[in-house]
């Protein structure tokens, strides 16, 4: 017996060897590639000389790197062996497969869902319907009405075409509009009740009055820009030549026929543009008043003195209204821009503004709805202050969705700061029209109040656009963005490749009808005509009557080259990349929807089951309270008494199924006793009673079985 234990020790001693050696090469396996996983035989064991040369050599590494600079940690790595493509297999992208990643996935999301459900619902204040109504209606009124004149002869803004028709517009057409519709018969109950009157409502509103349910901020008033005038280069016929408006070659002296030159910031304007220019001054100003004939004497005062000549650039009108029934602000200016070959182009700037922000808005559900979005927008700040502290600065802004909530932050604070300005700046407004009757500029206001307006249409973009998050939560929405970012560089490339070819279209079109079509007079208007004609819109009986020949040559060329060509790359790119996703990224479906449908389920399940347990108890109780009605008492019959018989015999068998059960057994099957008074904790110490036995039990049989055992390996000993 000794010699053969000895025989099978000396035959495991290798086979424990070989495993070791064996789980050591699998153990640094994965530093070194697949190769690596596919070999498991161990080397064969380095000679001592050989062993000692590999050292010495390493040796004179080290001192070579130190010497170069590189720090003594730095280790030189074999690198990874490249993985064959036939190895390759499809990717796998996991979607939310725990309770945990889909609880916090829906949290996450519902969370979002109620912000974004706020700030659409803040970005809708912001507009008004009614400004649309009010902006068009004052501009059918001052802009595309026609008055007739004389027989056969109409005045009208957008037909000005030189400064005689202007002066005629102001004349025939804007002071009858104006003061056309004013009454003295007002009613005294509405007049004191408006909030811009003074200490005589009627007759203080009774000239302010427009369209019956207006007020004017004050008189309108006439501003004009002037250019100093210059040397000619050709003197033969001009002693003097006006060049196009600029800040160097503008007009600033003190008066100009009687009217007083104001800075912008004295006459409380804003920067605008216009057609030709950008005008960031205030001007040469004339005051009108309230009453119509006054303003009539000063505008032909103002046409015999000329006082618009060949030094003018631009002349406007300007007035401002206010309707308290819609709470709106309206400024309105009538703008008349003389370049530099002496014709007019007319044109009209109306802009509204609410009077009320978030802190002064009447409405309670609306103030309730910016109190719960500002304290959504703190819990948000909450958020990404502790996520950039524990990610870090870096890592944070690694993720397209922080960089948008690195935007979206600050621009819901500004707009904090917005409606407090807003708010101290109306009630300023609002003062000064109740003491001064001059004219009260609300540039400023308007001017802030777009870019407000812009702020939150950004706000609502980016907001919308932070919904892509949670695009894993459908594999459609996955794909697509995948092949978004797969073709993104050949897209560059494409775009590059269109925009080159763009432009020269563009610059080719403004060269060729620029002098005689509308739609290429410059080379922004070019691109913009160059967009339209690929989405369908043109006009071209227009290009073919600037030259018939040419301007044919010249769309069909584009149509091919754009709309066939590029278009059709553009969309295979697509193509292609969408078919590589497709085939090389196996996207597993998100188990988020029926972890909602299980949990959807339940609730409902739970929500039924109360109200059935609650019904049946009302059902038993209202049983209860019934009376038994006396019934007559049933003949015999034989099938109930053979039944009654059977039902004996099963009450006497039935002890009979519980002979095997112990005493604790037994007790635990029983009824719980009426008096119990915690019936959980009587339960318990029924299981723990049976536990107990249980495990007595096992113990038992243990030591028989050890017994046996023992007993088994003595007599094979022996």
């Amino acid at each position: 017996m000794d010699t053969q234990e000895q025989a099978a020790e000396e035959q495991r001693q290798p086979t424990q060897s070989s495993a070791a050696s064996i789980g050591g090469q699998i153990s640094q396996a994965p530093s070194q590639g697949i190769n690596a996983m596919e070999t498991v035989t161990p080397p064969a064991a380095e000679e001592p000389q050989v062993e000692a040369a590999r050292r010495k050599k390493k040796g004179k590494l080290e001192g070579l790197k130190i010497a170069l600079g590189h720090p003594r940690q730095y280790r030189w790595r074999r690198k990874p062996p490249k993985v064959p493509k036939a190895l390759k297999k499809k990717t796998t992208q996991v979607l939310y497969t725990t309770d945990e990643q889909m609880r916090a996935a829906l949290w996450e999301f519902l969370v979002f869902i109620v912000f974004l459900t706020l700030t659409s619902l803040i970005t809708l204040t912001v507009r008004s319907p009614y400004m649309f109504y009010f902006n068009d209606t004052t501009k059918k009124l001052f802009v595309t009405r026609r008055i007739v004149v004389a027989p056969s002869i109409t005045n009208c803004f957008e037909n000005i075409i030189q400064v005689a028709d202007w002066y005629d517009y102001l004349i025939y057409n804007f002071l009858i509009t104006l003061h056309g519709d004013m009454t003295a018969e007002e009613d005294e109950d509405e007049g004191t009740t408006h909030s811009l009157g003074g200490s005589d409502p009627i007759e203080k509103l009774r000239a302010r009055r427009f369209m019956y349910e207006n007020l004017l901020l004050g008189p309108p008033r006439l501003r004009q820009i002037r250019v100093s005038k210059q040397r000619c280069h050709m003197g033969w016929h001009f002693d003097f030549c006006y060049d196009d408006y600029s800040p160097g070659v503008e007009e600033r002296n003190e008066s100009h026929k009687g009217s007083e030159y104001r800075s912008m910031r004295e006459a409380e304007a804003t920067p605008f543009w216009t057609l030709l220019a950008y005008y960031s001054t205030g001007g040469y100003i004339v005051d009108l008043t309230y009453d119509k004939e006054v303003n009539l004497r000063k505008i032909h005062q103002l046409k015999t003195i000329h006082w618009l000549d060949r030094s003018s650039r631009l002349c406007l009108v300007e007035f401002n209204l206010f309707n308290e029934n819609t709470d709106i602000f309206q400024s309105v200016k009538l703008i008349a821009e003389i370049p530099a070959s002496g014709v007019v182009l007319p044109q009209a700037r109306l802009q509204t503004v609410k009077k009320y922000s978030f802190f002064t808005d009447p409405d309670p559900k609306q103030t309730l709805l910016y109190i719960a979005w500002y304290l959504m927008i703190v819990y948000y700040t909450v958020i990404e202050i502790n996520a950039l502290r524990l990610s870090g600065f870096r890592a944070h802004f690694k993720s397209f969705p922080n960089i948008l909530g690195c935007f979206l932050l600050p621009i819901c604070y500004l707009a904090l700061a917005y409606n407090i300005w807003h708010t101290v700046e109306v009630e300023s407004l609002v003062g000064k029209a109740q003491r001064k009757e001059v004219y009260q500029s609300i540039d400023v206001l308007c001017f802030v109040n777009i870019i407000y307006v812009n702020m939150m249409a950004i706000l609502a973009f980016l907001v919308w656009i932070k919904l892509f998050k949670f695009i894993s939560l459908n594999k459609t929405l996955v794909e697509w963005t995948t092949t978004l970012s797969r073709c993104s560089k050949d897209l560059a490339g494409f775009s590059l490749m269109f925009g080159i070819v763009f432009v020269i279209y563009a610059r080719l079109g403004l060269l060729l009808f620029g002098g005689n079509h509308p739609d290429f007079y410059s080379i922004v208007i070019s691109m913009l005509t160059m967009i339209r004609m690929i989405l369908g819109d043109f006009r071209y009986n227009l290009i073919q009557e600037s030259d018939r020949l040419i301007g044919s040559i010249y769309f069909i060329t584009y149509i091919l080259l754009v709309f066939f060509i590029l278009l059709n790359i553009f969309l295979a790119i697509i193509m292609e990349s969408y078919s590589a996703v497709k085939s090389g990224t196996d996207i597993q479906g998100s188990q988020l929807a029926s972890f909602v449908y299980r949990k959807f389920t339940g609730a409902v399940y739970w929500i039924y089951y109360r109200l059935w347990k609650h019904r049946a108890k009302t059902v038993k109780a209202r049983l209860a309270r019934l009376k038994p009605f006396p019934t007559k008492k049933p003949r015999p019959s034989p099938f109930r008494k053979r039944a009654d018989q059977d039902n004996a015999t099963a009450e006497f068998e039935e002890p009979a199924k519980r002979r095997n059960l112990t005493a604790a057994e037994t007790l635990y099957f029983h009824a719980m006793p009426k008096d119990t008074q915690n019936r959980k904790t009587f339960r318990v110490n029924q299981r723990i009673t049976l536990l107990e036995e249980m495990l007595d039990k096992l113990v038992a049989n243990m030591a028989d079985i050890t017994k046996s055992l023992d007993r088994v390996y003595g007599e094979s000993a022996q």
